[in-house]
């Protein structure tokens, strides 16, 4: 099918998983005719069906739009795409390696199969890293690979860095609507081909070098596990102080110094990035002889937090052996059916370690954990029982744990209740309302809530935690 309407140079994506998805339909809603291609063929194949294999808000129904329209083509090599595209986007997955460095392998085979077909193309390419890769990757690797692999020299081939700023649960907003537009370019063709591929989004192109650009993606994602880290520290203040920590941090995030995004205290941070971006810039820190210490700090503080939210399950429950526990809320936050560095894999162990008997439901995660906690050493499916349902899991258990606050959980009926051994619930995420808390007869023990907002046992999890270890 052709396009109806085309504006800009065409594009490619090269990888179509949350970001490459996310990217390439947010061109293709600009007007430019999209080709992608990844290399596995059942992603392929359920893009051309029009189903997403990413669980994202609106993801869906804009593929279909723009398939529809001509504008989102799928390809099945890196060939057509490089006939096709004019701009082309390295959307490859960059894994923890080795003492958490990064997994550079996914994309250097992108780049090859990419490369050896730009070999025999005519005209001018553009290639652009969005991959997230530590600063220095698209000079050092990245171009010396592509000049290699493509005999091409500048006046054909423009090589630039354009890191990522999606969040997980609102890529589609982040990936229509961006705040800004970094990019790292070295020559002023590649600059002028960049914003033409990015005209009509409403954003300013930020220019800095390829290593400034990719030290941008690491410096946001560091400062931004601090800040959930200080709100997590914060609450073992409110916890024992008496008071409540949104309530905190939203009067201190009123200070436009500060704001309010990502000061939200929880049971620590997870996803594809933050802990896997945060030990990359550790690892190109000690290989540049740099102690980058704020960073050190948020990776403890997280781990920490986990283990403080455990106390507080303790605390609440008691000695856990033999009883029946019930997790709620498996990705590693509501949203997106991402599990990767999910709070959730760590409490469901420490869970099983105290004798505890485990059942876990997500609304959209329960695939992906079961497949996931299976892979994991030293735990076998067995232990674990996945609750297709939230009635399910709760009936005949001791204790249930909100570990991520989808809706599904938030108007708690009394049915639930009377369904529990003991109507006990420990909220990691404040999810649950007085109200209901109220009409649904729970005892509530909540993260971040002192004893004088409403938490029926005292607060001392923290401390005691703490002694334990």
């Amino acid at each position: 099918m052709t396009s109806r309407s085309s504006s800009g140079p065409t594009v490619g994506i090269v990888g179509v998983g949350y970001m490459g998805i996310a990217t390439g339909l947010a061109f293709a809603r600009r007007g430019r005719r999209v080709f992608a291609y990844d290399v596995n063929p059942r992603v392929r194949a359920a893009l051309r069906s029009g189903h997403s294999p990413y669980r994202e808000d609106g993801l869906e129904p804009l593929l279909q739009t723009e398939i529809r329209r001509g504008r989102f083509n799928v390809v099945d090599g890196a060939d057509e795409l490089a006939n096709q595209a004019q701009c082309i986007f390295l959307c490859l997955p960059t894994p923890s390696g080795r003492g958490g460095r990064v997994d550079l392998a996914p994309l250097r085979a992108g780049i090859r199969e990419l490369g050896s077909t730009l070999r025999s193309v005519r005209g001018y390419r553009l290639v652009v890293v969005k991959s997230t890769v530590v600063p220095g990757t698209t000079q050092t690797v990245v171009e010396p690979l592509l000049r290699r692999a493509t005999g091409k020299g500048p006046d054909r081939l423009g090589i630039a860095a354009n890191p990522e700023f999606l969040s997980e649960g609102r890529m589609v907003r982040d990936a229509l609507r961006p705040e800004r537009i970094v990019v790292g370019v070295t020559d002023a063709e590649s600059l002028r081909r960049f914003a033409a591929a990015y005209r009509g989004f409403d954003a300013p192109i930020l220019k800095l070098s390829p290593s400034g650009a990719e030290l941008v993606k690491y410096a946001s994602n560091a400062f931004l596990a601090l800040k959930v880290s200080f709100a997590n520290e914060l609450s073992h203040w409110t916890e024992n102080l008496g008071g409540n920590i949104d309530e905190v941090v939203a009067a201190v995030g009123a200070d436009p110094r500060i704001g309010r995004a990502f000061l939200r205290a929880g049971p620590g941070f997870g996803g594809s990035c933050f802990d896997k971006d945060l030990r990359a810039f550790l690892g190109r820190a000690e290989s540049l002889g740099i102690r980058f210490r704020s960073a050190e700090t948020a990776l403890a503080i997280n781990r920490e937090q986990t283990d403080h939210s455990f106390g507080l399950i303790r605390e609440a429950a008691g000695a856990l052996r033999r009883k029946s526990v019930a997790v709620l809320g498996l990705a590693f936050k509501a949203g997106t059916d991402d599990v990767r560095e999910s709070r959730a894999f760590p409490i469901v162990e420490r869970l099983l370690g105290a004798g505890a008997r485990v059942r876990v439901h997500d609304p959209v995660a329960l695939r992906n954990f079961r497949r996931e906690w299976l892979r994991r050493p030293g735990f076998s499916g067995g232990q674990v029982a996945f609750c297709p349902s939230i009635a399910g899991a709760l009936r005949g258990t001791n204790l249930a744990v909100i570990q991520a606050d989808w809706p599904d959980y938030l108007d708690w009926p009394l049915r639930w209740t009377r369904s529990m051994r003991v109507p006990l619930v420990v909220d990691l995420r404040r999810a649950l309302s007085p109200s209901v808390i109220e009409r649904a007869r729970l005892k509530v023990v909540a993260l971040g809530v002192g004893p004088a907002k409403g938490n029926p046992l005292p607060a001392r999890a923290a401390t005691r935690a703490r002694r334990r270890r």
